[in-house]
């Protein structure tokens, strides 16, 4: 038997899942805590070893596939001359492309930001600004002053083609191996990520996972091909490409819930926007990720309360936790992110941060539909972001919702707390990706795309209501 292995070298886990070759049925899964203050490469072996032996007959390993999220996955800061235009199609370029965005500038930039800049380190600037033909001297002069910030090596130059040679050369001139793609938005009215998205995809395999010093061993360098949240997204791209009979032809969202973040991946079909609606922002992009760096079970529990304190202790008042019980419960999560609960009362409160980062985080990735009232023309509907009410189906990953039996309620209890201007997904299908299938799959997409749709078949069981979780 032919057999393909996936792994997933997370932060705290690295998982491993095998496949048989051609047919990408599932065979074995097991994972072993992430040895990053060794080397990445003995928990790898550890948890291979471990899979292998619950193969029956003989096999043979004819390849190795991985993604890393471990030793803070890709750090990436974007730039760009108005926050909610060129700022965010470079931010939306580094999300896709699987990174943790720790910086996003805007404006005429001068020192300041060179020293935050600076202060941060990124991996990667992906440099942005200016439609093709539109601004250039506040560009040049944002290139001149980020290209002072010695802890950048990396750049990406993403802005107006006019002068894109000259930006580029404003850094190489400091030192930066820079490399030159597409703008990321080249009109006012058009999303171009994918050439800034390949960019940054071929710069953190070819320097920057191995640069983290994770390991020893050069076949850690070869094995990893994607950031872990890439590997989610392509995942999530997939399921929305299914056929129009299935449940997803109404497209996907994945919130995967983490210790410090709560990622949120959609892939819908881009319907035509009605007369009636008048859109504002960025357009709309039919594959998307988001990162809520303050929502998390762990490093991030204390802000999660801060942002949802009321419905959090509305939901633990049968228990007798008040305010101060319920910052002690966070404080504790915070210090501790190896922290696992010892009685109910600690899954009560991970149960309700888990509601609480899921609720946040949907209404923060989909956009909102306001009534605005305009002198003369009457009544209008003006649409800022993404319009996800009707994705079909809801995907839940991450430690607190795979090991939950009753993880689809939590989902489920968070998808109703919409707000009425809200632009979430209204009835969707609730599934549990419970044996990690999604950054496998998307890790097996780029060898078969077929094999790939089959390994999340166990997936779409659950969706089309199968009693077998996956």
């Amino acid at each position: 038997m032919d057999v393909v292995a996936l792994a997933d070298f997370g932060s705290t886990f690295t998982k491993i899942t095998l496949v048989e070759d051609g047919s990408g049925r599932l065979l074995a899964r097991a994972s072993h805590p992430t040895t990053v203050f060794t080397d990445v490469m003995h928990g790898y072996h550890s948890a291979l070893e471990l899979a292998t032996t619950q193969l029956d007959g003989t096999y043979r390993l004819v390849a190795e596939l991985a993604a890393s999220s471990a030793g803070g996955g890709l750090r990436m800061a974007a730039a760009g001359l108005v926050t909610e235009l060129t700022a965010a199609a470079g931010r939306q370029a580094a999300l896709n492309a699987g990174a943790k965005v720790e910086l996003v500038l805007a404006g005429d930039l001068e020192q300041d930001e060179c020293d935050r800049l600076h202060a941060v380190a990124p991996e990667i600037l992906l440099f942005c600004g200016g439609t093709d033909g539109g601004q250039t001297i506040k560009v040049l002069q944002n290139a001149r002053a980020l290209a002072r910030a010695q802890s950048v090596k990396f750049v990406v130059v993403a802005c107006n083609v006019n002068i894109a040679a000259e930006v580029a050369s404003i850094f190489e001139l400091r030192g930066r191996s820079v490399q030159v793609v597409e703008n990321v938005l080249p009109s006012i009215d058009r999303l171009a990520i994918e050439a800034a998205r390949s960019a940054i995809h071929e710069l953190f395999i070819e320097h920057v996972i191995g640069g983290k010093g994770l390991s020893a061993d050069a076949r850690f360098g070869s094995l990893v091909i994607m950031p872990t949240p890439e590997a989610v997204l392509e995942a999530t791209r997939l399921l929305g490409l299914a056929e129009r009979s299935s449940p997803e032809s109404g497209g996907v969202v994945v919130v995967d819930v983490g210790g410090a973040t709560t990622d949120v991946h959609s892939a819908v079909p881009l319907a035509n926007r009605p007369a009636y609606i008048t859109a504002t922002g960025l357009p709309e992009l039919p594959v998307t990720r988001s990162v809520q760096g303050d929502l998390g079970l762990r490093w991030s529990a204390d802000s999660v309360v801060d942002a949802d304190r009321e419905q959090m202790l509305d939901a633990l008042s049968d228990g007798g936790i008040g305010s101060d019980e319920l910052a002690e419960h966070a404080a504790r999560r915070h210090a501790q992110p190896d922290f696992l609960p010892a009685d109910s009362i600690d899954q009560r409160v991970d149960d309700v941060l888990a509601e609480s980062c899921i609720a946040i985080a949907l209404r923060r990735h989909c956009g909102t539909l306001a009534t605005v009232y305009m002198p003369r023309q009457g009544t209008q509907f003006v649409q800022r972001g993404l319009d996800l009410r009707d994705v079909r189906v809801l995907i839940g990953t991450g430690g607190a919702l795979v090991h939950r039996p009753d993880s689809k309620r939590l989902i489920a209890r968070a998808v109703g707390r919409r707000p009425d201007h809200s632009l979430m997904p209204r009835r969707p299908i609730i599934a549990v990706d419970r044996n990690y299938l999604l950054a496998s799959a998307g890790l097996l997409s780029t060898r078969d795309p077929v094999a790939a749709g089959r390994l999340l078949n166990s997936l779409r069981k659950d969706i089309n209501g199968n009693d077998a979780c996956v």
